[in-house]
């Protein structure tokens, strides 16, 4: 048996699949090393993220997504959730293992978006080998330098994402090219996507209904794409299925377990909304912006509307380079690269329509499905530019090129565009997370020395460091064993409720976050017989945290 395993492991690490792999994994691996060394912990919606992992593992695990921030836009103020909880299903094993410390918490994030990233390369090699592997290996390595080291290992709701976005393009693509084994990949890459965050909901049920009807339109015409006999499609059917359940169950059980539902608050939500998302022509410059190269750059969480008009011109000579790439010719082609091309300029518009959605409170983020697609649009023209060159006449260069040397610019090639997109890439910004884990250090130290254990604990304050450091500091007491009461009230039930500071029981420890005003005065109040804790210093402003513990909860 140990024979065998070690035979075959010796043969995956002979496959050029397997190196493309390592390449891409690279940027994600030093970012994680640079985020595991600065110290990194969460705070703000990351601290509840990590949370809700723990959650998982309790008597109640969590039903529902993030808080939307549907509840800011203008005329409607409707409570809603980001459509699931997958992504604490999926991260909550790892970061068990270390005890949801930051490290942990960072690997589950890494490790999802490296099985992203090896998933889409290994779909794409099981097209046309390395002809169609390389190019989606070159996206993910583009992608990976866009998003930057910071947002590939964070946990936020909408990073997490990005990755999986571009497995969901390469499995939709094998499907288009007959490869329907990839059923229940693209069944859990898309819910994943879909759950994670509502921008990228309606790309997803875009282009799942673009395939449904691209697949009637195959029954009724009876062309057979498929390579699988009919026992196979139907296993392929059943199990991707059996997959699709399993990951929306969570959110299924959360129509029957709260009323008001998040399905009926979103459509509420739809209905009542008196802000509208992007007109047709912004929406689909912004695509056609991301898609250009003078549009396409390092990711900002900004909302930046197109750059330029050029930009958003040179974005339309590349989308028709993709309609020539998957229609041009004598007779409509049916190649790999064409097909990448379909999925490409099907994406854009789904995208766009995606994007008039996209009401109320405005965020960069809301413009990541784009770099996506484009990042996938690049790999799309190379697979189609490389089917155009006769295939005799490169083979011929090849076998001119020694094989040591081909084997050797081929490394060497490998390794500059992995340390390219490491190196090169946005800096990490962990202000924000040092100030937080600064204070949940010192609210946490000096809970443990004057608090009983398992003590209940509110925290909350006032002003925009609260914002970050009340769900960092309740994440650590967490951990260490208090019951901690540091999200603030939801107009209608959701499955954090246990967190609210509204629940909290009467008799429990206050630490009250306050900040210093303009004028030299306290956001909060010291309340009486309350101790003082230095927190230091955020964006220029003191920060203090005023500590009361009731006399039966001391130590």
């Amino acid at each position: 048996m140990q024979v065998n395993l070690l035979r075959r492991l010796r043969y995956v690490a002979r496959l050029p699949v397997t190196w493309l792999v390592v390449v891409a994994l690279v940027p994600i691996a030093v970012a994680y090393v640079r985020a595991v060394s600065h110290g990194w912990a969460p705070e703000g919606d990351d601290a509840v993220i990590a949370d809700r992992m723990r959650a998982v593992l309790s008597w109640h695990p969590p039903l529902m997504g993030q808080r939307s921030t549907s509840i800011l836009t203008e005329g409607a103020n409707v409570p809603t959730h980001h459509l699931g909880p997958l992504e604490y299903y999926f991260g909550a094993p790892i970061a068990a293992l270390f005890g949801f410390s930051g490290a942990g918490i960072l690997l589950s994030v890494a490790i999802g978006n490296a099985i992203a990233a090896a998933g889409s390369i290994i779909v794409a090699f099981r097209l046309r080998a390395l002809r169609t592997a390389i190019p989606v290996a070159l996206a993910a390595l583009l992608l990976e330098w866009s998003l930057g080291p910071e947002q590939l290992v964070r946990p936020l709701n909408v990073y997490v994402a990005t990755l999986p976005m571009l497995l969901v393009l390469a499995c939709a693509w094998a499907l288009v090219d007959g490869d329907l084994s990839v059923l229940w990949l693209y069944a859990v890459s898309a819910s994943f996507v879909a759950q994670s965050n509502l921008a990228f909901a309606p790309f997803v049920v875009g282009l799942t209904v673009a395939l449904a009807l691209l697949t009637l339109s195959r029954r009724l015409r009876h062309v057979r794409m498929s390579r699988l006999g009919h026992d196979r499609l139907r296993r392929a059917w059943q199990i991707a299925s059996g997959v699709l359940f399993l990951v929306w169950l969570p959110s299924l059980l959360e129509l029957v377990a709260y009323q008001p539902n998040n399905l009926q608050q979103l459509l509420k939500y739809r209905s009542q909304s008196t802000d509208v998302g992007a007109s047709w022509p912004h929406a689909l410059a912004y695509t056609l912006d991301r898609l250009s190269p003078l549009g396409f750059g390092r990711f900002h969480n900004t909302y930046r509307p197109a750059e330029t008009g050029l930009a958003v011109v040179v974005g339309a000579v590349g989308a028709l380079l993709l309609g020539l790439g998957a229609f041009a010719g004598s007779r409509r082609p049916r190649t790999a690269g064409s097909f990448a091309c379909g999925v490409t300029l099907v994406a854009i518009p789904i995208e766009a329509w995606g994007l008039t959605h996209m009401a109320g409170f405005t965020v960069g983020y809301w413009l990541l499905p784009t770099l996506v697609i484009a990042a996938f649009g690049v790999a799309a023209l190379l697979v189609r530019a490389t089917e155009l060159v006769p295939r005799r006449r490169l083979v011929t260069v090849l076998q001119r090129i020694p094989a040591v040397w081909r084997l050797g610019v081929s490394a060497v090639v490998a390794v500059v565009l992995a340390v390219l997109a490491s190196v090169s890439a946005a800096a990490p910004s962990w202000g924000n997370e040092s100030a937080a884990r600064h204070a949940s250090s010192v609210v946490t130290s000096y809970l443990r020395k004057h608090v009983q254990p398992s003590a209940p604990v509110a925290v909350q304050g006032s002003g925009i460091y609260s914002l970050s450091v009340d769900s960092a500091i309740g994440f650590q007491l967490g951990r260490q064993g208090f019951d901690t009461y540091y999200m603030l009230g939801w107009p209608v039930p959701e499955d954090t409720d246990k967190w609210h500071v509204d629940h909290a029981p009467p008799t429990h420890v206050s630490v009250v976050i306050a900040e210093r005003t303009d004028g030299g005065k306290w956001s909060r109040e010291r309340p009486d017989g309350a101790a003082q804790l230095d927190l230091g210093r955020f964006r220029d402003t003191d920060v203090r945290a005023w500590v009361k513990i009731p006399s039966i909860m001391a130590r």
